[in-house]
């Protein structure tokens, strides 16, 4: 196990669509919500045995590859934490920063506001989806060896939450005042740092 330092986009409200506000994306870390996957929204209460059943490998693969359809009952959080693409035709790799993939998230291409944040979770080195505290590396062929679509974005997957006091801040972005740099960003006093823990690994 590693401890992998990762970003979250999540996309913002605007006139006639959902999403989250400002003042929304800064509760999540002072009011400790933390990051809550899509199911436990829905479900509002959760227990353990709850947990245990819909943290499946059918229930992964959907969240994956069927997006469109189970994303508004998942119980995993993707996370951006740097992917890269080897091109065998060039001989060249090519690396894609986990920042852009999630402000492409978070933004809707750059059509809406959006949220960043910057947190880190720990991660297994082999396939452990049954086990809520550690996150998926989805997207390490190592590991998850099937071709997927979806090969470079959202390269781990956390389960049911995220705890506020890994997440270090949150970054407010909104195209409408420009691309380079966020308008807004909290820092989370409560953020604990992953230095008692070995392996970190830092997001590119």
């Amino acid at each position: 196990m590693y401890i992998q330092k990762c970003v979250k986009g999540i996309v913002g409200d605007t006139s006639g669509s959902s999403g989250l506000t400002q003042s929304k994306a800064q509760e999540i870390i002072d009011q400790d919500h933390g990051i809550m996957s899509n199911w436990w929204r829905k479900e509002h209460q959760i227990t353990p045995p709850m947990i245990a059943d819909v943290l499946t490998r059918q229930n992964l693969d959907r969240h994956l590859h069927d997006y469109e359809n189970f994303g508004d009952e998942t119980p995993f959080i993707s996370l951006a934490s740097g992917s890269v693409e080897r091109n065998t035709i060039l001989q060249r790799n090519f690396a894609y920063s986990a920042i852009d993939t999630a402000l492409q998230f978070a933004t809707d291409d750059w059509t809406r506001p959006g949220a960043l944040f910057f947190c880190w979770v720990a991660t297994s080195n082999y396939p452990a989806v049954e086990v809520s505290n550690v996150a998926e590396a989805v997207r390490d062929l190592n590991i998850y060896q099937r071709w997927s679509p979806y090969q470079l974005e959202g390269e781990l997957t956390a389960k049911v939450h995220i705890p506020s006091n890994q997440i270090e801040r949150v970054e407010w972005w909104d195209p409408s005042h420009g691309h380079w740099g966020p308008q807004h960003t909290w820092s989370n006093p409560k953020y604990v740092e992953p230095d008692v823990l070995s392996n970190i690994r830092e997001l590119f």
